[in-house]
């Protein structure tokens, strides 16, 4: 089989002839800046590191490793366009006004300041959105997804950076003030997601009237979850932030449509597993097998015929505190869980500056050999 092939038969719930793999596609699959020169140097590829996102110092990956790692997906992207206004070296104001620190000796970028915090809605009517357009560069993109597509090699992955619409709302208005908005300040909450779902389904539209009719996957990265919980009550995701998510997945579904819909959200998602399926959700990453409900045996037995499953591979302590050896036991432990059909494996979320470059060739090494169905 091409990897085009593997995985799309894995995608339609038919057994493929190996587990296939996935790097880099996403800005939720890809690695660190760290992680990813730790593995070009040990891997002997010198080439210039291209970042993704800034605040999470994540990589766009080099066709090099993909060939190496034996990778059977691409990602399609834009190149995204830095509107950042920089304080100091540290510090700067995003194209939302969110301000950004990097702690010293820090690894990525918190958000420090929210824009929305304390507005009332007649404030939020005065508040000026970044232009969609000028978010990312789109050019090339159509030739890429074109090229690949005719080559027909790959399954392709389209992300175009920063996709949803009920994180981006904390962002703007403060985690803790947002939630208590979906419980107190409905009026607010609801105006607010509003604007995020235009504003999102605006560049989502820009960039798949580019390469949408190319894509086998469109990707929307979410987060619902904690490691613990989910963020808000099922009744609350369902009153307030479900129709938002139907009529986006929906639209996207149009502008690309023979792609499959993979969503994000880390934690402990289960609960809402039901809701996804039934708005069109094809693919759920990553899968976080550390928080809680998250038994990878259980949620296949439970969801696997409605749903396939990207990722698993644990980050919290196999990947960065395991051996070679346990990577290798992790690896084959998820794809007797989740495979043979319906899985797609990588790392869950992106792979950490603290995980060494032999346990991430362990992990793809060890699908290639033990995840052999055909």
């Amino acid at each position: 089989m091409t990897p085009r092939e593997r995985a799309l038969r894995a995608l339609n719930h038919e057994v493929p002839d190996r587990i296939p793999l996935d790097l880099g596609t996403t800005n939720c699959t890809t690695l660190t800046k760290k992680a990813y020169e730790n593995l070009k140097a040990y891997l002997g590829i010198e080439k210039e590191t291209r970042l993704m996102m800034e605040n999470f110092q994540i990589v766009f990956v080099d066709e090099e490793v993909l060939e190496i790692l034996g990778i059977d997906t691409r990602g399609v992207h834009p190149e995204p366009l830095s509107q950042k206004r920089w304080v100091d070296e540290r510090t700067y104001y995003n194209e939302f006004g969110i301000k950004y620190r990097m702690p010293e000796d820090g690894l990525y970028y918190d958000m420090v300041e929210h824009p929305l915090a304390g507005k009332t809605l007649e404030e939020l009517e005065d508040y000026e959105w970044p232009d969609p357009a000028k978010t990312m560069n789109l050019e090339g993109v159509r030739e890429r997804a074109e090229a690949l597509a005719k080559e027909g090699k790959y399954l392709l992955v389209g992300d175009m950076i920063d996709t949803g619409i009920f994180e981006p709302c904390w962002y703007l208005r403060g985690f803790e003030n947002f939630l208590v908005d979906l419980v107190c300040n409905v009026d607010f909450a609801t105006a607010l997601l509003e604007k995020m779902y235009e504003y999102q389904l605006k560049r989502y539209s820009l960039f798949l009237a580019e390469c949408g009719e190319f894509l086998d996957v469109i990707f929307v990265g979410d987060d619902l979850a904690t490691a613990e919980s989910t963020i808000m009550s099922p009744k609350t995701y369902r009153d307030i932030v479900k129709p938002y998510h139907k009529e986006y997945f929906k639209n996207l579904k149009k502008m690309a449509p023979r792609a499959k819909l993979l969503y994000h959200s880390c934690g402990s998602i289960a609960p809402f597993i039901p809701d996804l399926i039934e708005i069109g959700v094809d693919i759920l990453n990553p899968i976080q097998v550390s928080a809680q409900g998250m038994d990878t045996k259980a949620l296949k037995e439970r969801f696997g015929r409605d749903l396939c499953f990207w990722g698993a591979v644990d980050t919290t302590f196999v990947l960065p505190r395991g051996g070679t050896e346990d990577v290798r036991r992790e690896v084959r432990r998820r794809i007797e869980d989740l495979g043979p059909e319906g899985y797609v494996l990588c790392a869950v979320h992106d792979i950490q500056p603290d995980v060494p470059p032999e346990n991430i060739v362990a992990m793809y090494d060890e699908a290639r050999r033990f995840g052999i169905f055909a």
